[in-house]
């Protein structure tokens, strides 16, 4: 299968999350027309994501949905469960380990480490926490594959080390740090300042 490039991927698991939600409502055939207005991509921009896939999964009548979500899961590698660990506890990294465990996700949080020990000793959560000097003996031990960064920005780095030294592959990184890593990890930067500060602006140009 050829190589797929990340805005393709990106696409394609944005309309493998649409094609979940379809699936709940019971449509089971839609055109790439239908689809690709849903998810404000071309009709044939989608086709071509879905046609790095390696297989035919239209026909005269559409897209089968079922088949489609399938077939970008396995494509993918959706079809197994990520495991994750949150680095940093505050409200951010809870609110992402509460609502990840309770929702129907590609992941598995497994653990989370913050280096307030006394924060690990006494806050409720849904899996075990740890302090952040035994990060890479515990990523080690339990074979995490994903961090979720939640930590200041003073921090990023470090934690970001461990991750690697952790065994990690991959870093979702909400912190406004761009952190350095070996080109065998992956790093999906979320900064969420940030982005309220271009959405600020934007919204005063038009304004204006």
């Amino acid at each position: 299968m050829q190589s797929i490039p990340l805005p393709a991927v990106a696409r394609l698991c944005s309309l493998y999350q649409l094609l979940g939600d379809l699936e709940t409502q019971g449509v089971n055939r839609l055109s790439s027309g239908a689809l690709g207005d849903t998810l404000g991509v071309g009709a044939h921009n989608l086709r071509k994501d879905i046609s790095y896939l390696g297989e035919n999964a239209s026909s005269a009548g559409g897209y089968d949905l079922i088949r489609l979500r399938e077939l970008i899961s396995r494509r993918l590698g959706l079809d197994r469960k990520q495991r994750a660990c949150v680095v940093g506890l505050g409200r951010l990294g809870s609110a992402i380990m509460q609502h990840c465990r309770l929702s129907e996700n590609d992941f598995d949080i497994r653990v989370g480490f913050d280096s307030n020990v006394n924060l690990v000793e006494t806050l409720k959560a849904p899996v075990k926490m740890y302090p952040a000097y035994e990060m890479v003996d515990i990523l080690r031990s339990m074979s995490i594959e994903l961090g979720i960064l939640t930590v200041p920005p003073t921090g990023a780095q470090d934690c970001a080390q461990s991750l690697v030294d952790g065994g990690v592959r991959g870093i979702i990184n909400f912190t406004p740090v761009k952190v350095r890593v070996p080109e065998s990890v992956l790093v999906r930067d979320i900064d969420l300042t940030g982005e309220f500060r271009v959405l600020s602006a934007l919204m005063f140009l038009r304004k204006g």
